[in-house]
């Protein structure tokens, strides 16, 4: 996370603002804030510290739950919020204040750390930085899967940071080891192929060069959207040849999460 000298007015007024219906607010530039996915009529965000904070559509803050570990990543599967810690325990959320422990950590590797949950359909994963994919149905039995083992004749050694899925695929994003962004997809999360960051801009072709910092799904427009320094959004549709990039913010933006047209931005 980088810091910076700004006048704090110029700040709260940042915090305020909406671009093109996009939901910003104080939660919204909360450094601790580490993911935000979209629930019901509203927003679900997560803070490090184990803090899971619900919101209307407009981004106030309406309930929150403090479960006792600290929190890398959310999903939400079947109404419940499923969070996961920096070492791989994953915790089931309900809105009413009831929580309980699906899983203790499966990582082998203790200097690796978790950086996201991801759930389509019944699989869900449960992504490393270092490149391992933990995959479930129940939460009982789990594969894993080495991705940076795996494929080491084929991609550059990638440090992962974002998991995110819709029902069909599931999309990582990382940054290669000289640091440009790196994004993957796979329909099980056995197999991956590496996603292409190409764009046009009028008659330029470009290849994207901010770092990732977060991933979504945006469901009404159908399509995988890239959180990245710089206040940078990436956008992946199914059709690869049109990708696109859009200005948001003046600063990072650690995480975004659509409903209703709406748009969550957490940033740095």
């Amino acid at each position: 996370m980088r810091l910076h000298t700004i006048d704090i007015r110029r700040l709260l007024l940042a915090a305020l603002i909406l671009w093109s219906g996009t939901v910003s607010g104080l939660f919204a530039i909360t450094p601790v804030a580490v993911d935000v996915k979209p629930y019901q009529d509203g927003f679900v965000l997560a803070r490090a510290n184990g803090t899971i904070v619900w919101t209307d559509i407009e981004g106030n803050a309406t309930d929150s739950v403090k479960i006792r570990t600290g929190i890398a990543g959310i999903d939400v599967r079947e109404g419940s919020v499923l969070a996961v810690s920096p070492d791989g325990s994953v915790y089931s959320v309900e809105r009413n204040g009831k929580s309980r422990r699906l899983c203790k950590s499966q990582l082998k590797n203790s200097a690796d750390h978790v950086v996201g949950i991801a759930c389509s359909m019944d699989n869900t994963l449960i992504l490393t930085e270092g490149g391992v994919i933990l995959g479930t149905a129940d939460f009982d039995s789990f594969s894993s899967f080495d991705f940076n083992g795996t494929y080491s004749q084929y991609y550059d050694f990638t440090l992962f940071c974002a998991i995110s899925a819709s029902d069909n695929f599931f999309y990582i994003a990382g940054t290669f080891g000289d640091g440009m962004p790196a994004v993957f997809t796979s329909a099980t999360g056995k197999v991956w192929s590496e996603r292409t960051l190409d764009y046009t801009e009028g008659r330029e072709s470009l290849r994207l060069e901010e770092q990732p910092l977060g991933l979504a799904y945006d469901r009404r427009m159908d399509r995988f959207v890239m959180a990245c320094t710089e206040g940078w959004l990436f956008y992946m549709p199914g059709c690869s040849h049109c990708n696109s990039i859009e200005r948001r913010s003046v600063r990072d933006i650690a995480g975004v999460a659509f409903n209703e047209g709406k748009a969550y931005l957490l940033e740095f």
